[in-house]
């Protein structure tokens, strides 16, 4: 066979293992390379990423597409610009597309090896060759994007705040006077901080405009005793930090009617409030655990989700495959994602919080006792382990507090056709 039948026979195989592939280069990328810092809106960027330009080369090589016909793909460019405003710099970027493009080729080398001894050598040159050329492609366009979305920052206030608030979480700026200065906002006291993110319908020009709104309908409800600290991590997302004058319980329910009155354009996640730099640090790291579990939970979650509500979860969600694998040896069966075992398991939820009562979950379901007492037996049947022991139970009701809240993202498999709504809240 020719050279490029080779290639396409090659890449073709490369893609029928095409996933476990992607999760190898992201698990590697993860590993060597620690400056990309890997909070869990990167990883998923970064697995994005490496899916798309994973599955971009193979068509490349498989249909010796043209050269010119390449370019980035939509989230490489996302990753290279997010990468841009965490001030990650653009050497890690270029690192990690030479480790990707090394285990690329280790891979295919592996696989042209099964070839006839005279196919080979064409092969291997031909392989290296052109996929060499599609990376240095795709380098080039999202080395562009870091340093357009770069240069945008620095030129910009929020760029500046973006720089600023990146050194003090991280810890490699501890000036904090200069800092309170660059950023108007005092340290001392007690903080409550909020991400937020505006539905893909608000245009970015008025994102802004937003997250003023936003900020003004939630100062008076968190006792705001000052101006918050709104800084923008993405085009229709920001991070806002409100000096609050006590430690007072956030009612996300009030927030989230609130929120609903005055605009459906928003989403928020909120941390505990807490004291000193540290308690700044400590705040935005509990919104993003909670801004987690809203991202995989959905959108029939509440608009606004607290991490005083929400801690277990979150702590738990930090993790999610240690989550899945948890679910799956607790539930058993039951932890299948379709619409009959999410009905089951939200039965069982229920039943076990009603202290087992067929009659109170009847009630709040609004469904026949009958109908729950099979529910509950159908439930209890796929469900692994003794329901009678009182550890084993406990478990049980955490699986189905975190399948109830995370949704698919907490199960292990799939079977019958996906349901398209999640459990009323």
């Amino acid at each position: 066979m020719t050279a490029q039948d080779s290639v396409a026979y090659v890449a073709r195989e490369m893609a029928g293992r095409r996933d476990a592939l992607i999760g190898e280069l992201v698990e590697m990328t993860r590993t060597r390379i620690d400056r990309l810092g890997f909070d869990w809106q990167l990883v998923k960027l970064l697995e994005a990423s490496i899916a798309e330009n994973i599955v971009s080369g193979l068509h490349y090589l498989a249909n010796d597409t043209p050269l010119e016909s390449v370019s980035a793909p939509t989230s490489a460019m996302s990753f290279a610009r997010a990468l841009a405003q965490r001030d990650v710099p653009l050497s890690a970027l270029s690192r990690s597309y030479r480790i990707g493009h090394a285990s690329f080729l280790d891979v295919a080398l592996r696989r042209i090896a099964e070839l006839p001894e005279p196919d080979r050598a064409p092969a291997t040159a031909a392989i290296i060759a052109r996929s060499m050329r599609f990376v240095d492609k795709v380098v080039m366009h999202v080395e562009v994007a870091y340093e357009q979305e770069r240069d945008r920052l620095m030129s910009s206030r929020g760029g500046l705040k973006q720089t600023w608030i990146a050194q003090i979480l991280d810890g490699s700026n501890d000036d904090l006077d200069a800092a309170e200065q660059a950023l108007g906002y005092r340290f001392a006291g007690i903080h409550v901080a909020a991400e937020i993110w505006l539905d893909q319908t608000v245009p970015t020009r008025n994102a802004p405009a937003v997250f003023d709104e936003v900020a003004r309908l939630l100062a008076p409800r968190l006792g705001a005793v000052a101006v918050p600290l709104i800084v923008p991590t993405g085009e229709r997302q920001a991070r806002m930090w409100f000096s609050v004058r006590d430690s007072r319980t956030i009612d996300g329910a009030a927030l989230s009617a609130a929120l609903e009155k005055r605009t459906k354009r928003a989403r928020l996640a909120i941390g505990l409030p807490e004291r000193g730099i540290d308690g700044f640090k400590r705040t935005i790291t509990q919104a993003d655990r909670v801004h987690l579990i809203a991202t995989e939970g959905g959108p029939s979650l509440p608009r606004v989700l607290t991490y005083q509500r929400f801690a277990p979860l979150a702590m738990l969600a930090n993790d999610l495959d240690a989550v899945r694998s948890f679910v799956t040896a607790t539930l058993g069966a039951l932890a299948a994602d379709d619409p009959r075992n999410e009905w089951l398991r939200e039965t069982l939820r229920i039943f076990l919080r009603r202290e087992r009562s067929y009659s109170a979950t009847a009630e709040e379901m609004g469904r026949h006792r009958n109908t729950i007492q099979y529910r509950v037996q159908q439930a209890i049947e796929l469900c692994a382990g003794d329901l009678d022991d009182p550890d084993h139970a406990f478990d049980v009701q955490i699986a189905l507090y975190a399948t109830r809240w995370l949704g698919a993202a907490a199960l292990g498999h799939t079977t019958g056709t996906p349901e398209t709504g999640r459990a009323s809240t």
